[in-house]
């Protein structure tokens, strides 16, 4: 059996938080959860978490930054404002021991010790979208974003919230790895992962919500 998430000993921990992360993310928009800026730290310290056990993990949070930056010009509210730190506290809680880690070895939290092609800037190199375009990494892809884009035209409100956000993250991860000048059969696995299980539990919970609703007994009209 050929599987992407044995191709790196960093791949599996990051395909275990991606799937708490995304119940989490479903639950913030789909949940009637009174505790929404806890999710959202609990989110944002999962993916800083998951920074540790591969550098690249850090686009996984960039779609949460945007969407919450996005939420908070909007809204220019207090709630929008504390959702924004209350994520970005917890995701640089989750990502310090990377810091502290780089801080030693490479004289900056802000340096790393990877060099050579790992550093080159952005391209875009027919090999490397050929290769993607024939793997499963590809197929997972195409699945989230035709997910996403069925969330967005057949449900309304909240559900159209996690399609945003999803697609936001989905767009900015393919465009850093489709510019990366190397494919390895894993660098858009965890993207995809945390997308397709966030639109998994985003479904499940909308669907079942309005089963309840559906199978609810009427109330007795008051006289």
């Amino acid at each position: 059996m050929i599987n992407p998430t044995k191709a790196s000993y960093s791949v599996a921990p990051t395909m275990m938080v991606c799937a708490v992360a995304g119940l989490l993310t479903a639950q913030l928009f789909t949940g009637r959860s009174s505790h929404r800026l806890a999710l959202l730290a609990l989110v944002g310290f999962l993916i800083g978490l998951s920074v540790n056990f591969r550098l690249p993990n850090l686009f996984l949070a960039a779609g949460y930054c945007l969407y919450l930056a996005g939420a908070f010009l909007l809204a220019r509210s207090k709630e929008t404002f504390l959702q924004g730190v209350s994520f970005g506290v917890a995701f640089l809680i989750g990502i310090a021991p990377t810091l502290i880690a780089n801080a030693i070895n490479a004289g900056s939290p802000f340096s790393t010790t990877y060099g050579g092609v790992d550093v080159a800037p952005p391209e875009l190199n027919s090999g490397v979208l050929l290769s993607y375009l024939v793997d499963v990494q590809f197929t997972l892809l195409a699945i989230s974003a035709a997910w996403t884009a069925w969330l967005w035209r057949f449900d309304q409100g909240r559900a159209r919230q996690v399609a945003v956000l999803v697609a936001i993250n989905l767009a900015v991860n393919l465009i850093f790895f489709m510019t990366h000048p190397i494919f390895t059969p894993y660098y858009i696995i965890p993207i995809d992962m945390l997308s397709l299980w966030t639109l998994l539990f985003a479904t499940l919970d909308l669907r079942g919500e309005r089963a309840a609703d559906s199978a609810a007994f009427p109330q007795p009209a008051n006289a």
